[in-house]
């Protein structure tokens, strides 16, 4: 407990009577043969500090694996040692949280002896001693406090820690190291002892690591290195430059920048957060389910963790971290908005891992030079990093257009120093029920966001009272960024960049890199029970429907997920239909009627409103089935090249919107063909001479035919919407922020009525991105004075989309958007002034 150097063996005795007391020892290998431990050559066992408990510890783990004591002395040559074990580290006094480095005299003596004798030999074995590694065991918040973390403990907690953790002491005996190699390497004893210290402490740093997380205590440490880095001490020079004032005054700007931004990493406060958190999810959720844990645990290893979920929910990083720490990985440093630095709640964060960034920093070159090198130094240290590519929280549930600055600053670093790979891993979190889906559908009928604050998180406290079902969190398949590069730019590794360049083909690279995360966040998308019935129910009058008939309708989901799965990676979590049914009936998602004629379930609006953001989570599983169900619904009777021809000319727009994951090409037909061959094994719909047909009308067939068609229906309606107001408007007449808002005003319109879907029919994001992939597809360009131009390509398209809409739903769209009736809206960009 002590941390003095000549303890007698008296001394020791009492000790470890003490530690049998108290401790039930973990020893680590439990199988000794697997040390490979040389049976005629000495051992002296190295530990890490300076620690009478710790030495008593290790000694006592050895005596149970029957290995040699570490209180036995040694006898090499003239050299005699008192003890079979020397340590690394003391603590430094003047600062309790930090350790020394020391020579150790029994190591000197060790090389010397070696140095004399050519023909001895000493196994160095690392012994690492941890105190309460178990948080999936662990209930007491006392004892999270009084665990194993970075900072040395001094008598006083060391005391606690005996007795809190003593029956979650871990003693792990690491394979040896041979001391005679090292003193035939080095010339004098002096170097030999400081490589043998250098290696071993490695050794110790990447055990810590591994057991408790990256070491961020020393914060102050760390941003004065990020400060005194070249490119920030460059981003300092030349904003004293700008705004002529001193280096000192602008140093202290970064400094006080780089605090801002740091991380305050502490492992107490992560076993505290989980013990609390665990708590929380009971109350909220009836349990976290995970897919694919091995996609990250295969590159955890040897590739640095960038973790990529999407985000829906506040509870995102706080679940992803939960999850990771409960599978014995070290949870990763998260980016976090700036507004989520609040009193007390932001003080947590950052110690919990989560470093802040400014909502926006283009017009801050200093700022932005500090954040990009904070970011490139925990890189470069190893550290698993979480960040969110879509920018913020999705109000529709579906995923959003990747905002491609992290990605770029994480290319920009590994670029200047590639030793350690970095592989992003994309993950999916589906939640049954948002805990803030009503602000959500507020926002999207035009509400202000509400900004963060205590007095908010207070109020959001009721919802502990409140149950959100089930969480879904899917690890995708990992994209490494090497083989990334390699495909995408072959001449990366001769690349040089400054560090405000920007090439073509860096652009190019990271919106590529940013594409294929949120495609593989979406391949890697759950479909649980109320995906499925929001996906069925929101598609029918009123929100109702026949029992028999909706378990029809989850049969054909499920088969299509099963027998041409979206991806490898796509999860169903139940394949139950009547399951899945009473499910939503027990978790009050669902309302059965009963009736003679068969029973019938329901749900309110309030609730229809909330599966509508559940559903959009998984919606991209069913696009293409729908689409092929919608053209072959209107025709009736359509040949295969055909459809074919109609998928791949409206898929660029649908690929844009849901972020799907296949090539337009072989790749994209291959999954048509896989489809049709489901809907025909489903009857729902036949084939003869190169030719489909729709299965005959008022069956039930056409009737799940027509169901799964609605899946599409809102994209070609406002597809073929704001098509119908640029061609009617005329080409040269409108901007694109013109169009984008004319757009949503008029699918509100239509929305209010015709009941058109829910509220995300017409979210400005998504009619905004359509727009721009107008641009893309080059249908439209712009003219000088900024406003959209096409030509007969589009006219064409326009007329493309009437005839795939049902004649009812193409009239009602003309009908709401007659330049008459709504040219009050807008100004033309014609006679703008």
């Amino acid at each position: 407990m002590t941390p003095w150097l000549g303890l007698d063996r008296l001394g020791f005795f009492l000790i470890r009577i003490f530690l049998r007391l108290c401790t039930r020892a973990n020893a680590l290998p439990s199988n000794p043969d697997e040390l490979q431990l040389a049976p005629n050559t000495p051992v002296v066992y190295v530990l890490r500090d300076r620690s009478a408990a710790d030495a008593a510890a290790a000694d006592q783990s050895a005596r149970q694996l029957g290995l040699a004591s570490a209180l036995h002395g040694l006898t090499l040559g003239k050299s005699h040692l008192s003890h079979s074990y020397f340590q690394l580290y003391r603590r430094k006094f003047s600062n309790g949280r930090q350790r020394t480095p020391v020579s150790p005299p029994r190591l000197e003596k060790l090389v010397s002896a070696l140095r004399a004798n050519p023909e001895a030999d000493v196994q160095l074995v690392p012994v690492s001693v941890f105190w309460g590694r178990r948080p999936e065991k662990e209930s007491s918040l006392w004892r999270i406090l009084f665990s194993d973390n970075w900072s040395p403990a001094g008598f006083i907690k060391k005391f606690f820690i005996i007795v809190t953790q003593g029956r979650q002491l871990y003693v792990h005996f690491s394979k040896p190291m041979s001391l005679r190699t090292l003193v035939d390497q080095c010339p004098t004893d002096e170097q030999t002892v400081r490589k043998a210290s250098r290696i071993l402490r490695v050794h110790f740093r990447r055990q810590q690591e591994a057991a408790i997380g990256p070491d961020l205590s020393h914060r102050r440490t760390l941003t004065n290195t990020v400060v005194d880095s070249i490119p920030v001490q460059e981003a300092i020079r030349a904003e004293a430059q700008r705004q002529e004032t001193s280096i000192e005054k602008v140093e202290a700007k970064a400094r006080h920048y780089a605090m801002e931004i740091a991380a305050d990493y502490s492992h107490t406060v992560i076993r505290s957060l989980e013990l609390f958190l665990n708590w929380v999810w009971n109350r909220l959720y009836a349990g976290v389910r995970l897919y694919n844990m091995d996609n990250l645990t295969k590159v955890a290893g040897d590739h640095e963790v960038i973790y990529v979920p999407c985000h829906r929910s506040h509870i995102d990083y706080l679940l992803l971290s939960f999850v990771v720490f409960r599978n014995g990985l070290v949870p990763p440093h998260i980016a976090a908005g700036i507004n989520l630095n609040m009193p007390i709640v932001g003080t947590i964060l950052r110690r919990g891992g989560a470093f802040f960034m400014r909502r926006s920093f283009r017009d801050n070159p200093l700022y932005a030079t500090v954040f990009s090198e904070y970011l490139h130094t925990i890189t470069v240290r190893g550290y698993s990093i979480e960040y969110f590519v879509e920018g913020g929280r999705s109000r529709s549930g579906r995923m959003l257009k990747p905002r491609t600055g992290m990605l770029a600053m994480t290319l920009r670093s590994f670029l200047r120093d590639a030793r350690k790979p970095i592989a992003f891993v994309p993950v999916y979190v589906g939640y049954e029920k948002v805990i803030e889906s009503g602000s959500y559908i507020g926002e999207l009928h035009g509400k202000k966001k509400q900004k963060e604050s205590v007095g908010g998180l207070m109020k959001s406290l009721a919802v502990l009272r409140s149950h959100f079902g089930q969480v879904h969190v899917n690890f995708g398949e990992p994209i490494k960024l090497v083989d990334f590069l390699d495909e995408h730019h072959t001449a990366w590794r001769s690349e040089d960049l400054a560090a405000d360049e920007s090439p073509a083909w860096f652009k190019h690279v990271v919106n590529e890199l940013g594409q294929e995360v949120v495609e593989s966040i979406n391949a890697a998308a759950v479909a649980n029970p109320i995906n499925l019935l929001s996906l069925a129910l929101l598609a029918s009058p009123k929100h109702t429907m026949d029992v028999a008939q909706l378990r029809q309708q989850l049969n054909l989901y499920i088969a299509l997920l099963k027998q041409a799965p979206y991806s490898d990676s796509a999860s169903i979590a139940t394949d139950d239909a009547s399951a899945i049914i009473q499910y939503g009936l027990d978790n009050e998602f669902l309302e059965r009627i009963e009736h003679k004629l068969g029973d019938v379930v329901t749900t309110d609006e309030k609730t229809a409103l909330q599966m509508a953001y559940v559903r959009n989570n998984s919606l991209h599983l069913f696009i293409l089935p729908g689409l092929i169900c919608s053209l072959v619904m209107n025709a009736r009777s359509i040949s295969i090249d055909t459809l074919q021809s109609m998928v791949h000319l409206l898929y660029p727009f649908l690929r844009n919107e849901y972020y799907l994951h296949w090539q337009d090409g072989d790749d994209l037909s291959r999954a048509v063909s896989k489809t049709v061959d489901v809907l025909e094994k489903e009857q729902l719909i036949s084939r003869e001479d190169h030719c489909l047909h729709g299965a005959p009308i008022h069956t039930h067939e056409s009737d799940m035919l027509d169901h799964l068609g609605q899946t599409v229906m809102p994209s070609l309606e406002r597809y073929y919407l704001t098509i119908r107001l640029l061609v009617q408007y005329g080409s040269g007449m409108l901007t694109a922020d013109q169009l984008g808002e004319l757009a949503h005003q008029t699918a509100q319109r239509l929305s209010l009525l015709y009941e058109f879907n829910s509220p995300e029919f017409f979210d400005k994001v998504v009619l905004k991105n359509f727009i721009s992939q107008l641009y893309g597809t080059g249908l439209v360009t712009t003219n000088d004075a900024g406003a959209l131009v096409f030509d007969e390509k589009l006219e064409s398209l326009d007329d493309e989309a009437r005839r795939i809409l049902s004649p009812d739903i193409s009239d009602a769209i003309q009908r709401v958007t007659r330049v008459t009736d709504i040219e009050h809206l807008v100004e033309p960009a014609s006679s703008a002034s």
